[in-house]
């Protein structure tokens, strides 16, 4: 099985193996459970080979960025950020989201937009499973979000991971 090593120019992401994605057995790693169409990777993603091609895909500057990108690229490495909170153009898949569900990493989703809220859960008034019952895409939380006053909602802002995107296979089932 062939495993695509960049993304498309566009942004979008397509399918990192050969053939439909539904039709794949991706699962030729004992323990791999991403998804095979989309930039997920699995929880072993250090000993896992297909998620270390993809994810040495997704890391590495393309020679067909334009120098601002890369610039800000290495601007967030060498000063220790990570680039997805220096990025707010980052894009993520269900699959991707679904893994930011437990209390060292909660992803919330608002609408189509996607939080960190790893650093209120052990503080928020109403428990840390107020959180975690919606975090990892569980729930859309814009209900949510319109609770909270004006300042947290302000607040909510510098904690923005980046924003939903479909899995193509999702939209090819």
């Amino acid at each position: 099985m062939a495993i695509a090593t960049s993304l498309p120019q566009s942004g979008s992401v397509e399918c990192y193996s050969a053939g439909p994605c539904h039709e794949h057995n991706f699962h030729h790693h004992a323990q791999c459970d991403a998804c095979p169409c989309c930039r997920d990777t699995c929880d072993n993603a250090n000993s896992c080979i297909p998620c270390q091609k993809k994810r040495n895909a997704t890391t590495m500057p393309r020679m067909h960025e334009s120098s601002s990108n890369l610039l800000a690229l290495l601007s967030s490495i060498c000063s220790g950020e990570s680039p997805a909170n220096n990025n707010a153009q980052n894009t993520y898949t269900m699959c991707q989201l679904k893994r930011h569900n437990h209390a060292e990493s909660a992803w919330i989703l608002v609408g189509d937009t996607i939080y960190d809220a790893t650093p209120y859960i052990r503080s928020h008034p109403g428990g840390t499973e107020t959180i975690l019952r919606k975090s990892g895409g569980a729930a859309d939380c814009t209900e949510d979000m319109r609770f909270h006053s004006g300042r947290a909602q302000r607040e909510w802002r510098k904690f923005k991971v980046g924003t939903l995107v479909a899995c193509p296979r999702q939209s090819s089932s």
